[in-house]
């Protein structure tokens, strides 16, 4: 069936946008109707012959949203036309600030995320932009994260398969040091390039960002082009302010030169080109005058500890919730951390932190909290003690054995990475992958089962 034939009652599309908009943050105000019956098409064509119309449409609006059901939308209502080194001057700034960063500091560590990556093109365009600039102690201080909402995309990505259409702008050259030609027609990548980016699901419209458990924190470098078009308004917001709350000072995001707008970018200072525009992440404004140091609650004797739950189960998180609500030496600093955190007060939070668990040292919380601030600093040793206390307390903390595989892979140490990564998906086991991890501010067991699997994939390449 052409897809121009698709002729839906106005009322049953608006339900049906309305439902995708709710479900998976895209959005198609009516104006894009017509993108969205023809992405329609395209299901029903996937859902087989003998498909009706109307039938399909009323199921997505109203029928239970499932896994199969997501990813059979994302796949069809996003189409990622990308190829490699797409709008080059990007790739100038990758390489001049990586350049600069790593040779301003011997400790120091540059992290590039491709959000919303399509099938890698951009990802692998960043690691060979690096690869050709950097020397090779050099190229091991980079990582670079790539994650997308759709599965199908990303899977492409890993595989690293490519045909000539997406090389229609890159040198020859290039693709002969990088690819290999398969009998099938395709380049594939090379493997310590594929191996150098990380691919992970990640919907941009949620609020699992930023956050140190998925790598999201402490960029240097953002791409998000041609993506902020397919959300609202209020949508890209958000979505821009947790950006730049994800990026170090002075760190940048790249964006679409259709994207640009003064009053979306608040914080950031444009720097315009004739073919792209680069947002730098402003300072901090600096508070007037220090605050006087937080009062904490008296600390409490610490009782018999009972033995744990998993921290998982829909059923078993919020009482899990309630349990540290309920300790005094642990949710009050916990919270005030990370206010201060998000307030760019990360002095004061880790002097809370110290003073919190010398008060209280019992509770996995706060050195978790401490975990991040660490890392989200590049300070992997400070971030392995705390994470290693944390899960002397509570061996089934599921995000403090995910970051500590993620710390011991940064630090080159890939059994013991392994060893945490292989933990994580055993505690992950029976889970659904629509129930949240208690603690996470949203983070969903499905996304955290592909983060470990793919990591587990790096690892023992």
């Amino acid at each position: 069936m052409p897809v121009t034939e698709l002729t839906l009652p106005q009322d049953l599309l608006e339900r049906v946008a309305a439902r995708i908009e709710q479900e998976t943050g895209l959005f198609f105000p009516p104006g894009r109707r017509l993108d969205l019956q023809v992405a329609l098409g395209r299901i029903i064509r996937a859902m087989g012959a003998g498909t009706d119309e109307r039938a399909c449409a009323a199921w997505l609006a109203a029928a239970p949203w499932d896994r199969r059901t997501h990813d059979l939308c994302v796949q069809h209502l996003t189409i990622g036309e990308t190829y490699f080194f797409r709008e080059p001057r990007a790739f100038d700034l990758v390489r001049d600030y990586t350049l600069r960063a790593l040779q301003a500091n011997a400790a120091r560590r540059v992290r590039i995320w491709s959000a919303g990556c399509c099938t890698g093109e951009e990802a692998y365009s960043i690691a060979i932009a690096l690869k050709e600039a950097l020397p090779a102690d050099d190229w091991e201080r980079v990582s670079i994260l790539a994650t997308d909402l759709n599965r199908h995309a990303l899977q492409r990505a890993r595989d690293g398969a490519y045909r000539q259409w997406s090389f229609r702008t890159m040198q020859d050259g290039l693709r002969a040091r990088y690819f290999t030609r398969c009998a099938n027609g395709t380049f594939r990548i090379d493997d310590a390039l594929r191996a150098k980016v990380d691919f992970a699901e990640l919907n941009l419209a949620s609020a699992a960002f930023p956050a140190a458990e998925n790598g999201t924190l402490g960029i240097d470098i953002i791409f998000c082009r041609n993506v902020l078009m397919y959300f609202s308004q209020p949508q890209m917001r958000a979505i821009v302010g947790r950006l730049r709350a994800c990026l170090v000072p002075g760190g940048w995001l790249v964006v679409s030169p259709t994207e640009a707008s003064c009053d979306l970018f608040e914080g950031f200072s444009g720097h315009c080109y004739p073919d792209a525009i680069h947002y730098q992440k402003e300072p901090e404004a600096a508070p007037r005058k220090r605050p006087p140091p937080m009062s904490l609650p008296a600390p409490v004797a610490p009782a018999v500890p009972a033995p744990r739950r998993r921290p998982l189960r829909s059923a078993a998180a919020p009482a899990r919730r309630a349990e540290v609500r309920d300790r005094p030496g642990a949710a009050n600093p916990a919270a005030a951390a990370r206010a201060l955190v998000s307030n760019g007060r990360v002095l004061d939070a880790v002097a809370l932190l110290e003073q919190a668990t010398s008060a209280s040292p019992l509770h996995p919380e706060l050195h978790y909290i401490r975990a991040e601030i660490a890392l989200e600093g590049g300070d992997i040793g400070t971030a392995v003690k705390s994470l290693k206390r944390a899960l002397y307390l509570d061996p089934e903390f599921i995000l403090a054995r995910y970051l500590l595989g993620m710390a011991k892979s940064a630090q080159g140490r890939r059994t013991e990475a392994r060893r945490q990564f292989e933990a994580v998906d055993e505690l992950l086991r029976g889970l659904d992958d629509d129930e949240t991890i208690a603690g996470s501010d949203g983070l969903h067991v499905a996304y955290l089962r592909e983060a470990v699997r793919s990591m587990l994939h790096k690892e023992n390449d």
